[in-house]
């Protein structure tokens, strides 16, 4: 039988919007609303293929159901702003897709399904109700099913039964027993699902219990109805969907049509999703492909004609294939250079190698380059004796700027993004073996490469105009850009390590650990898998007895804070808290760090990452380094494995309360600004504050209390998290964040103004224009909400941070190149920056290094002064100030 299926639109808005986290575009728009049911309705369609088809929607205003019961969904709150804002889209989407839309004034979706799944039976048609409504079940028949694409679920009539306990025509009743809290009907007080099939069973509907009413037992049930039968009757009516709304159904108008794809694809670009426009897109067509044709340069001659074409001031693309080793290892097996016109060339080998013209133009300081990740290039291009100064333009850091929420930066997501286009569409070869030695690059990676040097240089003059428009092109070009060979300097230089050192440590906390396992069979009462949570469990709460807190889906919690908790009840919680901690370090840095020494430079080179915290912050991955433990005996004694080489001395510089100074510049707090302008303590004037005792009074746990306060405020702490966080009663936490709001109003102002801010466009923004869109303010869950709302306090505060190392990286690494060139910067850590420095130029790095840090506050436009502290040592254990 040919199909019908009936989508319940309004249903599938909120459970994808409650039930997906909340995405957004880099406009700021959510969308998981929108996403959800657009995939949503892309299975059913994909999977199913229905001959007919509709989706039904809510309209706005009262129904019947309202005029009988006033207060008929009464308890259901407001759409929530986030997710109205996403109806239009859902709308257009489902034009896009050219699926009739069926609304009407005075009619709830159920009652329109029902009313069309009726006449659908009628026109010999099987009915399918695409819901997770288990209201639909009183329309189940032979020829009309259910199902959840969801779940994957498909529901008949015998499913009644399993999950009523009755027949479909008898859900009502059921129902107007038993009552639905989702839609307000009250049923009757009293009486629950269980009595509620029972009763049905035996007298089959509402009327006839009410009129049989003497044969009703026990006593409480006949009361119940004798007081609520009315009600009953009522709720039945509520509960009861319409079969004869004024609606027509001619089959021809339900007819399932091919999508407007063009309409599509450009919807879901703008939404931003990428992958699903790339399924709607198909291949483009070969002569519209860019980089089709790749010229070979294999000479000199060749090169300078491509480059003689490429006018002078537009953007040349850039793309090469490099060898599979990590970071500083990589080598270039060859290049692709494209122009905005779509063509391309490519010149095999090493660059070394490359035609003279070539090199040249590398070299050429007013050749604007495009790149797709530019880092690695230079890297590897400077391993090859080849230094390629800017201006350069990197697309993924630009795209990063411009959606610092999406995950990954691909060239491909760009080039769907702007050009609707698909990378890599027209590749047919089979490339899966590869080239088969170092410079055996084979004619489809050619291709590849060319393509995506001329997708480079169309798309990088784009996402500039889409900079400007956003305003943050002077961020991308005067604090971005400059960066790229910054951090990859820093990355060439790498850290010393003491491998030996590194190597006793080892065998010294497998020593420890061994006596610690002994300790801890001796307080469990035998030998056990100290690992298996499920085993840890059993010892502590069956064997010792100790009481649980916390129940998870596989048994008794057995987590870091369950463990904390009941380390005051007995030994063993503490010792398998150490036991856990010191394994760890083991694992993770005293035993890996040296399997990652480069063995041909003997040191730890990291990789910092530009494009991946949406606050701005870089972050360092392939060692992380920046999450070396700086607490701790063992925490410590790893810091002391990175050292300086003989001759020299680790120097480094940590911005002091940086984060606090911006919140008093961007607060305008008089007081706040009154602390730094005079060189005060910011955690000792707050401890003075909330303590209301003078300097000589303040103890150092108040001041370890107010510090806690300070940095809680800035990342939005709740008075459980830092009455967590200090060791007080919440009570007391809550007074101290009360006081200091109290004390310096007008953080309390900016915190509300950039939370409002946040909720009007969607993003907030750092002192120098660095966007954070934050659509969890328009989230439906309050949870979401209060995330958002953390988030939109910090993000201007910690993103201006961010930008302001990223300056002073920038202003330091200059100076240091044109005055003391033997100096170099190897490692940034959040607000800290560490530099390798010959002892004999020590106290000139130091002014040097001090001073631009401390001026890169006025650079910003600051209204408080910055302080640096500097520390120097032979180790990063003693360096650290």
């Amino acid at each position: 039988m040919p199909t019908l299926y009936l989508i319940d639109g309004s249903a599938y808005i909120y459970r994808a919007f409650f039930a997906l986290p909340p995405l957004s575009n880099s406009k700021g728009l959510q969308t998981n609303a929108v996403y959800g049911f657009t995939t949503m309705l892309l299975k059913v369609l994909r999977d199913h293929r229905p001959d007919y088809v509709a989706v039904v929607f809510d309209e706005k205003g009262p129904t019947h159901r309202h005029e009988a019961f006033k207060d008929y969904k009464a308890q259901r709150p407001p759409m929530p702003q986030g997710m109205s804002a996403q109806i239009p889209y859902i709308h257009r989407v489902v034009e896009a897709l050219s699926l009739p839309v069926i609304r009407q004034a005075g009619y709830e979706a159920d009652d329109l399904i029902g009313t069309l799944a009726r006449k659908g039976e009628v026109e010999g048609l099987e009915v399918v109700i695409v819901t997770s409504d288990k209201d639909m079940f009183q329309l189940l028949t032979p020829k009309t099913r259910i199902y959840d694409p969801v779940k994957d679920k498909w529901f008949g009539e015998a499913d009644s039964q399993g999950r009523f306990g009755v027949e479909p025509a008898r859900v009502v009743e059921i129902m107007g027993l038993m009552g639905d809290t989702s839609d307000n009907i009250p049923g009757v007080k009293g009486i629950g699902e269980k009595t509620a099939v029972k009763l049905i069973t035996q007298f089959g509907t509402i009327e006839e219990l009410l009129s049989r009413i003497e044969e009703v037992t026990p006593a409480k049930t006949k009361k119940l109805l004798l007081e609520q039968g009315e009600q009953a009757r009522m709720s039945k009516q509520l509960a009861t969907i319409q079969l004869d709304c004024p609606l027509e159904f001619v089959p021809d108008h339900f007819q399932a049509k091919a999508p407007q794809t063009e309409t599509l694809v450009s919807l879901l670009r703008e939404l931003e999703f990428m992958t699903l426009a790339k399924a709607f897109q198909g291949e483009t067509p070969e002569q519209n492909r860019l980089g089709a044709e790749v010229e070979q340069i294999r000479d000199a001659v060749a090169a300078d004609a491509f480059l003689k074409k490429q006018p002078a001031a537009a953007m040349l693309g850039i793309a090469c294939v490099l060898t599979g080793e990590p970071g500083v290892r990589a080598d270039i097996r060859g290049c692709a250079l494209g122009r905005f016109d779509g063509s391309a060339a490519f010149v095999q080998g090493e660059a070394r190698d490359w035609p003279q013209p070539l090199v040249e133009c590398l070299r050429d300081g007013s050749k604007l380059k495009a790149v797709q990740d530019l880092k690695p290039l230079l890297l590897a291009l400077h391993r090859q004796g080849i230094d390629m100064p800017g201006p350069y333009f990197d697309t993924m850091v630009a795209d990063y700027l411009l959606n610092p929420n999406r995950r990954a930066h691909t060239l491909e997501a760009i080039a769907m993004d702007l050009l609707s286009y698909q990378l890599g569409a027209g590749e047919r070869e089979d490339t899966s073996k590869g080239p088969q030695s170092l410079f055996d690059v084979d004619e489809a990676l050619v291709r590849r490469t060319g393509e995506a040097a001329a997708v480079t240089a169309k798309v990088a003059p784009m996402l500039r105009e889409r900079l400007k428009e956003q305003g943050s092109l002077s961020l991308f070009q005067d604090v971005e850009m400059p960066l790229v060979p910054v951090l990859a300097e820093i990355e060439r230089n790498g850290f010393l390590l003491d491998v030996a050192g590194l190597q006793a440590l080892s065998k010294e906390l497998e020593h420890e650990l061994e006596q610690m396992v002994g300790s801890i069979y001796r307080l469990g009462g035998g030998e056990f898998n100290i690992g298996s949570p499920k085993q840890l469990a059993t010892v502590l709460f069956e064997t010792l007895g100790l009481k649980p807190l916390r129940k998870t889906k596989t048994g008794y919690s057995t987590d870091e804070d369950t463990l904390t908790q009941l380390a005051s009840q007995h030994e063993l919680p503490a010792q398998i808290l150490n036991y856990r901690t010191l394994t760890k370090l083991k694992s993770t840095y005293v035993d890996a760090l040296p399997q990652l020494v480069n063995p041909e430079t003997k040191r730890l080179h990291t990789s910092l990452n530009q494009t991946v915290a949406a606050t701005g912050r870089l972050s360092s991955t392939d060692p992380n380094l920046q999450n070396i433990p700086v607490k701790g005996d063992y925490g410590l004694r790893i810091r002391e494995a990175f050292i300086a080489p003989p001759g020299h001395q680790l120097l480094c510089a940590d911005y002091s309360q940086v984060e606090p100074r911006i919140l008093a510049h961007l607060s305008q707090d008089p007081r706040l600004l009154q602390v730094f302008e005079k060189g005060e303590d910011i955690h000792m004037a707050t401890a003075m504050e909330i303590f209301n005792l003078p300097a000589g009074e303040v103890t150092r746990d108040m001041r370890r209390a107010a510090k806690s306060v300070v940095f809680g405020i800035v990342y939005g702490i709740s008075p459980f998290g830092l009455a967590s966080n200090i060791g007080v009663p919440q009570a007391d936490a809550k007074k101290y964040i009360e006081t200091f709001f109290e004390k310096f109003a007008a953080v309390r102002a900016l915190m509300d103004r950039n939370i409002d801010d946040g909720k009007t466009k969607g993003y907030t923004t750092t002192i120098l224009g660095r966007r954070r869109p934050i659509p969890e303010l328009q989230g439906g869950d309050p949870s979401q909400r209060g995330v958002g709302e953390r988030m939109a306090v910090n993000s201007p505060i910690q993103g201006s941070a961010a930008d302001l190392i990223k300056v002073a990286m920038i202003k330091v690494h200059q100076r240091l190149q044109n005055e003391l060139p033997r100096c170099k910067m190897i490692l940034q850590v959040h607000d800290e920056l560490i530099f390798e420095v010959p002892e004999q130029e020590l106290e000139q790095a130091k002014q040097l290094v001090k001073a631009e840090m401390e001026a890169t506050g006025a650079a910003l436009g600051l209204s408080v002064p910055l302080k640096v502290d500097l520390g120097v040592g032979l180790n990063w254990r003693v360096a650290h100030p």
